[in-house]
């Protein structure tokens, strides 16, 4: 593996959470967070980009600050060349925090420049009651994973929060039929919800057959859902083996999918270190690849993962974490020969 540093935050900021996407002239889009700290700080989002397949990288800009905490930006492009750039927000100035919204914007120039954002609807949203859930004001909705673009056109937005009246998080995805235009929440359907269990961060992968599938983060063991008809149903949530937090997925070429996450179950350490593996068969289950190759320790804290994958010419993978240590967004560089 070949470690590269993508950018280092300036002093008294801390980076996080970075997305990553090689567009369709080559060049390899990363956006972050950037705040003084994981939580409770307000964020901003920049980016930074690469022409030569994550070797060196430009001067990192800003591309959205507001007065909230602008958090956890996720990249697509589309089939069109149009990229979308999707977060949500936290207010913590106010007690119960507040979420105002989950976000895309879309850049018709390569990410050069954003047009205003909309807004992803949902029924969590309920700017009206008056329940809190640790310490947030409830019914509310974040995000995580990437936007998936299908088959038949429509995109699909994995969000997770709490809808009012539930004391655990849900999961769903809310479609766009134009393009990522408008997020009606009418088009919300549900990919995990029960009284008792926690499903966050929702990462959605479409398989080369077709199928969708959610790797959802639990309190405990992640759980998969799949649905065969573009996202309008989908299967029960089923224990997948692993303990997988912030993960991020990617269909390679051949069909096989990429799979990094930050591990939890302590196996490889007290912390939750970036490891990586590849799923080769994603319609079975996806622990039954048993090598996980470690990308970053992270020094033994749960402040690290939050990967972003990359798929390079000649079998080569680029996989992007954060390095609250260093300051730095930095990458591996690594033969897809590696993982297996």
């Amino acid at each position: 593996m070949s470690r590269v540093v993508v950018a280092r935050s300036i002093a008294g900021q801390l980076p996080y959470f970075p997305s990553a996407v090689r567009l369709a002239d080559g060049r390899v889009l990363v956006v972050w967070r950037e705040g003084l700290a994981h939580v409770r700080s307000v964020g901003r989002i920049v980016a930074a980009e690469s022409a030569d397949g994550g070797r060196s990288w430009s001067e990192p800009r800003v591309v959205v600050d507001t007065l909230y905490d602008d958090r956890d930006p996720m990249l697509v492009q589309l089939s069109s060349g149009d990229i979308l750039l999707s977060w949500f927000q936290i207010d913590w100035s106010v007690r119960p925090y507040v979420c105002p919204a989950v976000l895309v914007a879309r850049s018709a120039d390569g990410g050069t420049t954003w047009a205003d954002p909309v807004v992803v609807g949902s029924a969590m949203v309920d700017h009206d009651t008056d329940e809190v859930w640790h310490g947030f004001r409830a019914g509310h909705i974040v995000a995580h994973g990437q936007i998936l673009e299908l088959p038949n056109g429509d995109l699909l937005a994995p969000v997770y929060g709490v809808f009012p009246g539930d004391t655990c998080h849900a999961a769903s995805v809310v479609r766009s039929t134009d393009g990522g235009r408008t997020w009606p929440a009418d088009g919300e359907v549900i990919l995990g919800r029960k009284p008792e269990r926690e499903y966050l961060e929702p990462v959605l992968t479409l398989l080369s057959d077709g199928q969708v599938v959610a790797l959802l983060r639990t309190d405990e063991e992640a759980e998969l859902v799949r649905s065969d008809d573009n996202g309008f149903t989908w299967s029960e949530p089923e224990l997948c083996g692993l303990h997988a937090s912030s993960s991020d997925t990617l269909t390679l070429s051949d069909g096989a999918v990429l799979l990094a996450y930050g591990d939890v179950s302590k196996r490889f350490n007290p912390g939750r270190p970036t490891v990586a593996t590849i799923v080769q068969d994603p319609r079975g289950p996806w622990d039954q690849d048993p090598l996980h190759v470690v990308i970053d320790a992270g020094r033994d804290t749960v402040d690290q993962a939050n990967p972003a994958v990359v798929e390079l010419p000649g079998d080569e993978l680029l996989i992007i974490s954060y390095d609250i240590f260093t300051r730095e967004i930095v990458g591996e560089l690594l033969p897809r020969s590696a993982l297996q």
